[in-house]
């Protein structure tokens, strides 16, 4: 079987989206399965997309607001925590926009 973008070179595998035979320069790995490079970039934005915030169940203190949070920016749960307490001291919403966040945030699931 020969690749579909390279036709002189031997495919490694067939492409789990699309069908398409890949050599190992367009082949990419994704959650144990083998995509080609299209379909790799697809997959990758398509993720991005349907990116999610919810309430952490490890990164918590009390309700796993400020680590989902956290883990949703790609920042450290401390710096979110601090910022939280100075909005709740500076300007005394930070308590109530707790608990709405509590309410509103899904937990993160399994």
């Amino acid at each position: 079987m020969k690749c579909y973008y390279h036709p002189d070179r031997d495919a490694v595998g067939v492409c789990s989206r699309c069908g398409r035979a890949v050599c190992a320069e367009d082949s990419v790995i994704i959650d144990q399965k083998l995509y080609c490079k299209e379909c790799a970039e697809t997959i990758k934005s398509n993720d991005f997309k349907q990116k999610r915030i919810y309430r952490s169940k490890k990164d918590r203190i009390l309700c796993g607001v400020c680590g989902g949070i956290a883990k949703y920016l790609g920042i450290d749960p401390t710096i979110v925590r601090l910022l939280w307490v100075i909005i709740t001291f500076g300007y005394g919403i930070g308590i109530v926009a707790y608990i709405v966040a509590c309410i509103v945030m899904p937990i993160e699931p399994d």
